[in-house]
């Protein structure tokens, strides 16, 4: 059968920076509504210059309702041309989440699977922040400040003086806002992380309630989230006073500004016999120039946000490389699995978790996997089903790489219970459909393969019952079986199931054993983690792990009488080959008999 080939891409450009190429028309349209508006914003100064020269002089009432009306019609087309750059940005914050979103989504999950969660999640929510930049009024702030010089240059057309007064001023408040930013930037960071750590221990806290609790922890608990809420207080009230320290020099200083100007276009009017209209016409040009600067100083910190938000965004759209698969998968494959000189690490170390595993299963085999504490068992099993990735070696299911299987969207293939169980979805329906919009009756064909069908006929919704905050209130037997019903659901060819029965009573283990057989009649190859060895019963093949290795790998019958026979047990002699004081026949359960 051939593989499924990768054929890796190389994209020009990010989706993000296709997306923002893409609204190059519309930032142009944005930008020529601004360049309007602002033009417009100049009537009411010309309208003040043409009443002193024209209307007071010949006492003209046609003159004055002429101009008036001109002005007022450029007020409200400006209004109306303010409207529409707004919605146009609002719209365009839209579009990008919308157009982005598909995008952003799915390389945050790779980007969290294959680096950093906490990054990736930043990044999903970067979405959000540029949207909401788009739609707010800071970001059209920054399209009015960059006509800021214009107005400056007209003050320098009146006259030299008042064009320096403005610029000097103008550049006093733009380094009072550098300075605020400046001086607020370290507390601002601070108080984040510690709100973070606040709202962490609290989460925390509430998903162990039951635990904390019985074990008197409560009291210790509330102290740190308290500790933490405080430290972020704290230092929230830092760049509160800071703020106000900016403020408090600021708004003196520009009203300081607005006197100097209206005083010196005074002494123009007396000195050099300048038109009394210069007075107020210029303190209108004057704080349209400084209007943008005030407004972006406070909506700088919005615009740098966006920025980060947009770099970081990027940063993992390009991090995760675009990969199309090309499918040469039949419709029922084998089931045939080949795991080949496998090696993994921890996470954050170099040292090598599991080493040189090798074996190969036929369609319809079992294999138990049995060892002590930390011997790479649980590690092994997320290897298979493509949890965890491999350092060196390759596993193949059907001739195809596992994290092939995975990323092409052929994951239905592999069923997996994890030990720690975590049930996602808002209905039992949707728990064992792994979250797809299945026919019931291959739901129910899963439950009652994991013996699970008449506990949840006899609940008032049945499958429709709603499970709150992932099943963490549910009784752990009820957990296991709804997570084994899950990884039964559909057509897998590979089951893998870590610790299966730690938490079932004894009819429980008997429904275990029977879907454990059912399966291997079905051709699915299945692999079973456990430390319990009256398991493996039901088992045709078994490997043994000691330090990451697989020491012992054969036919059930063979492996159990010359590595866990009772007399081996009993003097805890070297198990294969390896002295290990916590192997398995050591745990104080008695050997099973194992059937032919």
């Amino acid at each position: 059968m051939p593989p499924l080939r990768l054929q890796t891409m190389s994209p020009p450009r990010t989706p993000l920076k296709a997306a923002l190429r893409a609204c190059a028309g519309s930032f142009g349209l944005v930008f020529a509504y601004s360049c309007s508006y602002n033009l417009l914003l100049l009537a009411p100064s010309i309208y003040l210059l043409q009443i002193y020269d024209r209307v007071l002089s010949s006492r003209s009432g046609d003159t004055l309702l002429m101009l008036t009306l001109i002005v007022a019609f450029a007020v409200v087309v400006g209004g109306v041309l303010d409207a529409l750059r707004r919605a146009a940005l609002g719209r365009m914050g839209e579009w990008l989440e919308e157009e982005l979103h598909p995008a952003a989504l799915s390389a945050s999950f790779k980007y969290a699977y294959e680096a950093d969660r906490v990054r990736a999640s930043e990044a999903y929510r970067d979405l959000t922040a540029l949207r909401q930049f788009a739609q707010s009024g800071a970001c059209s702030t920054l399209f009015d400040a960059l006509w800021t010089p214009l107005f400056l240059g007209v003050l320098f057309l009146v006259h030299p003086l008042l064009g320096a007064i403005g610029a000097l001023s103008a550049l006093f408040l733009l380094g009072l806002g550098l300075a605020g930013d400046w001086l607020t930037e370290g507390p601002r960071a601070r108080s984040a992380a510690a709100l973070t750590r606040s709202q962490g221990w609290f989460g925390m806290t509430i998903g162990n309630l039951h635990v904390i609790r019985a074990m008197g922890m409560l009291d210790a608990a509330a102290r740190l989230i308290g500790q933490a809420a405080q430290d972020a207080r704290s230092e929230q009230g830092t760049v509160q006073r800071r703020h106000e320290t900016i403020m408090m020099i600021s708004k003196p200083a520009r009203a300081l500004a607005q006197v100097l100007i209206m005083g010196a276009a005074a002494w123009l009017v007396l000195e050099q016999s300048r038109s009394p209209a210069i007075i107020f016409a210029t303190s209108l040009l004057f704080g349209r120039a400084l209007a943008p600067i005030e407004g972006a100083i406070v909506g700088w910190k919005a615009f740098a946000m966006a920025l980060a938000a947009c770099r970081r965004l990027n940063d993992i759209l390009s991090a995760v490389t675009p990969v199309r698969y090309v499918k040469a998968v039949p419709d029922r494959p084998r089931g045939d699995l080949i795991v080949s000189n496998v090696g993994a690490v921890l996470p954050g170390s170099s040292h090598m978790f599991l080493k040189d595993v090798s074996f190969r299963l036929a369609p319809g085999e079992c294999l138990g996997i049995i060892g002590p504490s930390g011997s790479g068992k649980s590690m092994l099993g997320k290897v298979i089903t493509a949890i965890s990735a491999p350092t060196a070696g390759s596993i193949l299911l059907d001739g195809v790489d596992i994290s092939a299987i995975r990323d092409s969207g052929e994951c239905r293939r592999v069923g997996y219970l994890p030990q720690d169980i975590d049930l996602f979805g808002e209905t039992i329906k949707d728990i064992i459909a792994r979250l797809d919009d299945a026919d019931l009756q291959k739901v129910i064909e899963a439950a009652k393969l994991a013996g699970i069908h008449e506990t949840i006929v006899r609940l008032p919704q049945g499958y429709d019952t709603v499970v709150v905050g992932g099943g963490a209130n549910l009784p752990r037997g009820l957990r296991q079986r709804l997570g084994l019903a899950r990884a039964f659901f559909g057509d897998p060819h590979l089951v893998v199931l870590d610790e299966p029965n730690s938490s079932l009573d004894a009819l429980g283990e008997r429904m275990l054993f029977d879907a454990i057989e059912w399966l291997k009649a079905a051709n699915i190859t299945v692999i079973i983690i456990t430390h319990r060895i009256g398991i493996l019963g039901v088992t045709d093949k078994i490997a043994i792990m000691q330090d990451g290795a697989v020491t012992a790998f054969g036919e059930s019958r063979e492996v159990f009488e010359r590595c866990l026979a009772r007399a081996q047990v009993a003097s805890r002699e070297p198990v294969c080959g390896r002295s290990d004081q916590n192997s398995e026949g050591s745990l104080g359960a008695s050997p099973q008999p194992i059937s032919p």
